[in-house]
C-alpha cells in the first residue's frame, strides 16, 4: 500500500519551527543564514504559520501587528510578511493555501485592513490586495538641498539607540504634518524594522526640549572611499521642522555621496533642492493593500460634514464572502453608516459594482472611481462621482525598508 503524506497548516510553536524558516528565509530571500537568524530573534510582533509535512517546513507566513494612517484615521493593520516556499515544494498551492488563512483569520482577529509588500504583484492581485501608493524615487546629493535651510540654533539632534526612548518618536509620529508616511508598530514600528539590531540610525529633533520631528537612514558603501544614504522615514509636526530636516541632511555633504528618498509626493523634495541631477522616477515595488471588513473600513474613515449621500456598491470578494455583496452607505455629519442589504427594491443603476481590489484602492485615496473604472465599461452612478466623496490622497507604507 502506498503511504501518504499529509500536509498541515498550524502556527509555530517552538524554537524548531523558527530554525526551520531561517533556514527557509535564507534559501528564499538570498540572504546569509546568519542575518536571518539576527533578525528573527529581534522581532517580537512577527507571528508565524506554516504548511508541514511530518513537523517539516514547507512553506510559511507570517503578520505583523501595526497601525497605519488612512486619509488622516488611524487604522489598526495586518502587515504580511515574510510569505515563502521551499523551491521544490512551489505550485502545490501551499502559498494560496497559507494567505487564505491569513486573510480569514487576520479579519476573524478584528482588523479592517491589511498591506504587504510583493516580489509578484499580479500573484497577489489573486488574494484582493492592489497596489497601495504611487511613490516616487530621488537620488540626489547633499550639496542640492538648497544653502538657504539651516539648522536652528535652539534646535537639538539626538541619535535614539534604546527601545525606552522611543516615547518621542511616537509623540512625533502621531502629530505629524505628513501623516501618509506615518506606521506605528503596536510595540513600536522602529523596533519592527530592525533599527536596534544596527540596520538603521534614527535622529530625534528636539525644539526648546519639545519632540518635533525625527528621521531614520541608512549608510551604504557604494564603492572605496563612496558612501550613500538612504532615508528609511522622517516626520515633522511643523514645516520649520521640516527645513531642518533638510538642512541636516545637508550637513552631510563632505561624506555622503548620494542620498536616495521615497516619497508619495513629488513636492516633498523638489521644494528643498536646487536642481534634479537624476530625474525622479516611480518606485518599482509599490506596497499593496487590502481591506479585511467593508463595514470597519467604511464608518472609521471622517468625511466632509457637510456631505449628505446614500450610495449603493456591490462588492466581490473571493477569499471573504463576508464582504460580498450589496452595501447601503448612509454618510452625513462627517460619518458613515454601512449595511449589507438585499438587492431586490434598489434600482440597479444606483449601484456600484467593484471588486474588492477597486475598492480598496478607493478608500485608500489610491485613485478616483471615474480614473479607476473608465476602461472597464461599467456605469458609475452619479451619486458616486462627488469629488468630495473620496478624493485621491497621497499614501506611502515602505517604512520597513
Amino acid at each position: 500500500m502506498k503511504f501518504v503524506r499529509t500536509m498541515m497548516i498550524r502556527e509555530f510553536k517552538d524554537k524548531e519551527d523558527i530554525n526551520q524558516a531561517v533556514k527557509l528565509a535564507a534559501l528564499c530571500f538570498h540572504e546569509p543564514t546568519k542575518e536571518m537568524e539576527k533578525f528573527f530573534a529581534g522581532i517580537q510582533e512577527l507571528e508565524m504559520i506554516g504548511a508541514f509535512e511530518e513537523n517539516t517546513l514547507l512553506g510559511a507566513a507570517g503578520s505583523y501587528k501595526f497601525k497605519m494612517f488612512i486619509r488622516e484615521k488611524l487604522f489598526d493593520c495586518a502587515g504580511i510578511a515574510y510569505v515563502m516556499t521551499h523551491p521544490v515544494q512551489r505550485r502545490k498551492g501551499y502559498v494560496k493555501d497559507l494567505m487564505n488563512k491569513l486573510i480569514i483569520d487576520k479579519r476573524n482577529q478584528g482588523y479592517p485592513v491589511a498591506a504587504l509588500w510583493p516580489f509578484d504583484h499580479g500573484f497577489y492581485q489573486k488574494f484582493g490586495f492592489e497596489n497601495a501608493e504611487k511613490a516616487i524615487h530621488y537620488n540626489f546629493k547633499p550639496s542640492e538641498i538648497k544653502s538657504s535651510f539651516k539648522l536652528e540654533d535652539n534646535i537639538k539632534i539626538s541619535e535614539i539607540t534604546d527601545k525606552k526612548d522611543f516615547s518621542p518618536l511616537i509623540q512625533v509620529a502621531k502629530n505629524a504634518l505628513n501623516k501618509y508616511t506615518r506606521v506605528i508598530g503596536d510595540v513600536d514600528a522602529w523596533l519592527l524594522r530592525g533599527e536596534l539590531q544596527g540596520y538603521f540610525n534614527i535622529y530625534l529633533m528636539e525644539r526648546d526640549e519639545k519632540p518635533i520631528a525625527y528621521i531614520s537612514l541608512k549608510f551604504r558603501k557604494a564603492k572605496e572611499w563612496e558612501h550613500n544614504m538612504q532615508i528609511m522615514d522622517f516626520a515633522y509636526v511643523d514645516i520649520n521642522a521640516k527645513h531642518n530636516l533638510f538642512a541636516f541632511l545637508r550637513n552631510f555633504e563632505a561624506d555622503i555621496n548620494q542620498i536616495s528618498l521615497t516619497l508619495p509626493v513629488q513636492e516633498e523634495v523638489e521644494g528643498y533642492l536646487d536642481g534634479l541631477k537624476d530625474t525622479h522616477k516611480f518606485s518599482q515595488w509599490p506596497a499593496m493593500f487590502r481591506i479585511l471588513d467593508v463595514k470597519k473600513s467604511f464608518e472609521q474613515l471622517d468625511y466632509f460634514p457637510a456631505l449628505n449621500e446614500k450610495l449603493y456598491c456591490q462588492v466581490e470578494d473571493n477569499v471573504l464572502p463576508e464582504n460580498s455583496g450589496i452595501w447601503n452607505l448612509q454618510i452625513k455629519d462627517g460619518k458613515c453608516e454601512a449595511s449589507k442589504i438585499e438587492g431586490q427594491n434598489i434600482d440597479k443603476e444606483k449601484i456600484l459594482e467593484l471588486s474588492i481590489n477597486q475598492l480598496s484602492q478607493i478608500l485608500i485615496g489610491y485613485s478616483k472611481v471615474e480614473n479607476l473604472l473608465e476602461h472597464t465599461g461599467k456605469r458609475i452612478p452619479e451619486e458616486w462621482k462627488h469629488k468630495d466623496l473620496f478624493p485621491v490622497m497621497p499614501c506611502s507604507f515602505m517604512l520597513w525598508f
